[in-house]
């Protein structure tokens, strides 16, 4: 199979687009194979449909690691080039967006899948209590999580001029463990028209995040209703 006339096919690209997310979210891509590993079977579902769709008589090795996670394994010598062709180096330190996810549709399938790995979405109500009057505050955002600036830089570029969608200042944070330094950068997005642009243009499709996004969208509404019974 010549894997370069996938790259001319818009159809078939797409596809392509979700399979290098997730290699780069959830994924890993070693010398002797591919794998796709997630405790989500919709999104491994997806993984596999799409790997048959693109590239048809493809064994899988499925298992679980010893944290419970399940995972999809692929030993292919040429379709593993072919994947190495497209982005030098998947370690989760030097990703970088490919450079066929050129327009609005591949970017659209692009930020979905890496969401859907590394994207958490956040609706936390605490109550605070102020001598005898308590409230509710409301916590909500969206985040991406990644170990690569340059990654997260571009994905906040794609975010607001593809999708203008506006984003916060990224977020550095260092860890040390055994003697290493772990350094993590995290892009969040705030605000309801944030989260509705969100939701409309790019979404999940883990069935978790979807729904928590829509509680928190509507989490909005309750609040102005609620404000408007006491006046």
């Amino acid at each position: 199979m010549n894997y370069e006339e996938i790259l001319k096919n818009e159809k078939k690209s797409k596809i392509l687009v979700r399979i290098v997310a997730h290699l780069m979210g959830d994924g890993c891509v070693t010398k002797r194979y591919f794998a796709y590993y997630n405790k989500d079977k919709i999104l491994l579902e997806n993984f596999e449909k799409d790997v048959l769709n693109l590239f048809k008589k493809i064994h899988f090795t499925r298992g679980r690691t010893n944290s419970g996670t399940s995972f999809l394994m692929i030993q292919n010598k040429p379709l593993l080039n072919f994947l190495k062709s497209l982005i030098s180096d998947y370690r989760s330190h030097h990703l970088y967006l490919p450079k066929f996810i050129k327009n609005k549709e591949f970017q659209k399938e692009f930020s979905q899948s890496f969401y859907d790995d590394e994207g958490c979405v956040a609706l936390r109500i605490f109550k605070k209590t102020k001598e005898t009057k308590e409230t509710k505050e409301i916590k909500r955002n969206v985040t991406l999580s990644s170990n690569s600036l340059k990654l997260i830089q571009e994905i906040k570029q794609i975010l607001k001029n593809t999708f203008e969608i506006e984003s916060n200042k990224i977020s550095k944070y260092v860890k040390k463990r055994d003697s290493k330094i772990y350094i993590n950068y995290v892009l969040s997005i705030t605000g309801r028209d944030n989260f509705v642009k969100f939701r409309d243009k790019i979404n999940f499709t883990h069935p978790t995040k979807s729904r928590t996004l829509d509680k928190m969208i509507a989490s909005y509404i309750r609040i102005v209703k609620f404000k408007n019974k006491d006046k």
